[in-house]
C-alpha cells in the first residue's frame, strides 16, 4: 500500500473512493500560567494565576492522521488566561499532534499542542503545549501523563525566543467523562468506524508505552 506526504489522504488500491472518516471531540483543561519562567513548569504553576483552555480537535480523515509521522489534527477554541489578557485568547490558527515519538526508542511519546492565538486587541501569542506518555514508574502513569499539559506561551505568532508565561494546564476526572461524552464521527458505519479506528490508534500507542521499561520523565 502506498502512502501520500504527511497530512495527505492514503492513495492506492481501495482508497480512490473512499470516504474519509471523520472525528471531533472537545478537552476542557484547568491549571495556571505565570509570568515568571526561571523555573519548571510545576514551579511556575504553583505561582501562577488561574487559566484555562477549551479546545475542539477535528481529525478529517482517521487513516491518514494514523499514517502520517506527525499524526496532526486540527484545533479550533480559546484560553482564558488572566496573566495574558483580562479576555479569552481566541486560536486562529492550531494544530494537536497525538503520540509523535519523543526519541528512537519507540516508546516515549508526546503529544504536542501548537496553537496561534489572537487576543481582543489584535496582538498574537503562540502556546506551545506538551504531554509526555512514557512509564516512568511501575505501576502505569497514563491517566496522569494523557491528562497533564506542560505549558509554554509566547509573545508573537510562533515560539522563537523565551516564552513569556509558562505553566501546567490539568483535566481532572469529571474533564476525561465530558471529554469522551463529546466524540462524534462522520462517515462509515454512521460515523461510528472513525471513532473506533481513533481509539484503536490512540490504544495502540498507549500499549507499547506502558509495557515498556521505567524511564525518567523529561518535563518539569
Amino acid at each position: 500500500m502506498l502512502f501520500g506526504p504527511p497530512g495527505a489522504r492514503p492513495v492506492g488500491p481501495g482508497y480512490a473512493d473512499r470516504v474519509p472518516d471523520l472525528v471531533r471531540f472537545t478537552e476542557t483543561m484547568r491549571g495556571a500560567l505565570s509570568a515568571g519562567v526561571a523555573g519548571g513548569h510545576e514551579a511556575a504553576a504553583a505561582d501562577g494565576e488561574p487559566a484555562t483552555f477549551v479546545l475542539t480537535v477535528v481529525t478529517p480523515d482517521v487513516d491518514a492522521m494514523v499514517v502520517d509521522p506527525r499524526h496532526r489534527n486540527r484545533a479550533y477554541g480559546c484560553l482564558v488566561a488572566p496573566a495574558i489578557h483580562p479576555l479569552p485568547l481566541t486560536v486562529i490558527h492550531g494544530f494537536f499532534d497525538l503520540f509523535v515519538d519523543a526519541d528512537d526508542s519507540g516508546r516515549r511519546f508526546h503529544m504536542h499542542y501548537q496553537l496561534q492565538l489572537r487576543d481582543d486587541d489584535g496582538r498574537h501569542y503562540f502556546l506551545r503545549g506538551i504531554k509526555e506518555v512514557v512509564r516512568r514508574r511501575w505501576i502505569p502513569t497514563m491517566p496522569v501523563d494523557t491528562t497533564t499539559l506542560f505549558t509554554d506561551v509566547f509573545e508573537g505568532g510562533d515560539d522563537g525566543g523565551v516564552p513569556r508565561w509558562r505553566g501546567v494546564l490539568r483535566m481532572g476526572p469529571l474533564g476525561v467523562a465530558m471529554q469522551g461524552l463529546s466524540f462524534r464521527g462522520a462517515g462509515g458505519w454512521l460515523g461510528l468506524r472513525g471513532i473506533v479506528n481513533f481509539m484503536a490508534y490512540y490504544l495502540r500507542r498507549v500499549w507499547v508505552a506502558y509495557t515498556g521499561p521505567v524511564v525518567q520523565r523529561r518535563q518539569a
